[in-house]
């Protein structure tokens, strides 16, 4: 991705995942970076203590923020 915009931060692993499935199957391809040495946490416990960030491309921002509203905030 050469244009990538902030989607969400300081996620758990579990809850990047979830995003992470969700947007790839809408098609929206996505960065995910870890904080610190919390990849190679991750690696070694399964568990990233220092927060997880999401990247989607800036042009797809929109529709994945859209995505990712809760059901009853959706139009």
């Amino acid at each position: 991705m050469s244009d990538e915009k902030l989607l969400l931060s300081n996620l758990n692993t579990i809850e990047a995942e979830i995003i992470i499935a969700k947007l790839k199957s809408y098609g929206i391809p996505v960065l995910k970076k870890s904080k610190g040495p919390g990849e190679l946490m991750e690696i070694y416990t399964g568990a990233n203590m220092y927060g997880i960030d999401v990247y989607v491309p800036s042009d797809m921002a929109e529709l994945a923020e859209e995505l990712l509203k809760p059901d009853d905030e959706q139009e």
